[in-house]
């Protein structure tokens, strides 16, 4: 093992696979209505996403009761509201967003885009009644 991050060969599989490889650029043009531009495949043990909204655009209110999720912003501008805070999105703007938080995303001026990235989860259902808090 070297000191770059781990044998080569255990490397090797990131830079076999163009499905691994995502052009943040890409998702940054303001050429994106809104919505995820780029997904990790699944079948690991993370979920990533690269989300671009466009200006105004929002992700609804909800609660998430299973992961606790970390957005990392690309470009753009934009506000996190999560249990009652309000967090200014900017690039280089880091954030944890802890299970069972309460949260929606706005974009304000040209757009947001951001890393999203928590541990796998089962498929999201719509309506279903949050799991005991005590697992």
């Amino acid at each position: 093992m070297n000191d770059t991050g781990g044998d080569p060969a255990c490397w090797s599989h990131v830079f076999d696979h163009d499905e691994l490889v995502g052009s943040l650029a890409d998702a940054s043009d303001g050429q994106v209505a809104g919505g995820v531009v780029w997904s990790l495949p699944h079948g690991g043990g993370l979920d990533a996403n690269v989300v671009r909204l466009a200006a105004n655009g929002a992700i609804e209110q909800h609660v998430n009761d299973e992961v606790d999720v970390l957005l990392v912003v690309w470009s753009g501008a934009g506000e996190l509201e999560t249990d009652g805070r309000r967090i200014q999105l900017l690039p280089g703007t880091v954030a944890l967003v802890p299970r069972w938080s309460r949260r929606a995303i706005v974009a304000h001026g040209a757009g947001l885009t951001y890393l999203s990235a928590h541990p796998a989860r089962g498929p999201m259902v719509i309506g279903r009644p949050p799991a005991s808090r005590s697992d």
